[in-house]
């Protein structure tokens, strides 16, 4: 049985002057609200209930905030465009073993779509999960930036292709991904993008034949 996060996080004292707030293993969901929380830099909510990020928008000070944990979530659809724009010091986060899907790709600016490839190479960006689509939804929009040959996002949209197909940037004249090529990506080994299209489409018939 989940908790409500409104009441468990109303309960928190002196919340003006904490900087971390763990509230991480209690089970909590739905949405809380954070503007009381003037000083905080880091928010730890490992494991718990939660199925969307909106909430984060009642956070006063946006800019101070530097780390994000929502490792082990519900969280099923993920806005990095609006994250990245509205939290700009935002160094960590963790969204893996959630069901992600990615939504509003195309509203990244070339700034913070260069820092989402570059946070997903340094491990710093996590977000890969067996459960969702974001790393097709990624692998898609990295697809369409460079058939469109947008000089100002090509080079990392080429790049975090390289990321996904698990070749190296510099290796991307020479050999073109194959059906076997492992990789990795926040610390998680997929064998091949083909299985990632495949084992979400068992998975999608799994629970189509679950319904009925």
């Amino acid at each position: 049985m989940s908790n409500n996060a409104h009441e468990q996080i109303n309960l928190i004292t002196n919340k003006g002057k904490i900087k971390y707030l763990d509230i991480s293993n209690r089970d909590l969901s739905g949405s809380a609200d954070l503007k009381e929380f003037t000083a905080l830099t880091n928010l730890n909510s490992y494991n718990n209930k939660f199925e969307n990020l909106n909430w984060l928008s009642t956070l006063p000070n946006k800019d101070q905030l530097k780390k994000l944990n929502f490792f082990g979530n519900q969280i099923k659809e993920i806005d990095l465009a609006w994250l990245l724009e509205n939290f700009p010091n935002l160094e960590y986060l963790n969204c893996e073993n959630n069901p992600l899907s990615a939504k509003n790709l195309e509203n990244l600016t070339s700034v913070n779509f260069g820092k989402l490839v570059q946070g997903i190479k340094d491990k710093k960006i996590k977000i890969n999960s067996w459960k969702g689509t974001i790393l097709m939804d990624l692998l898609e929009y990295a697809q369409k930036l460079v058939a469109k040959g947008d000089n100002n996002q090509t080079q990392n949209a080429q790049y975090l292709q390289a990321l996904i197909s698990g070749n190296s940037p510099t290796k991307l004249d020479e050999k073109q991904p194959g059906n076997n090529t492992p990789l990795l990506i926040g610390g998680l080994v997929i064998f091949s993008v083909s299985a990632l299209v495949i084992g979400y489409w068992w998975g999608k018939k799994r629970s189509e034949v679950k319904e009925e």
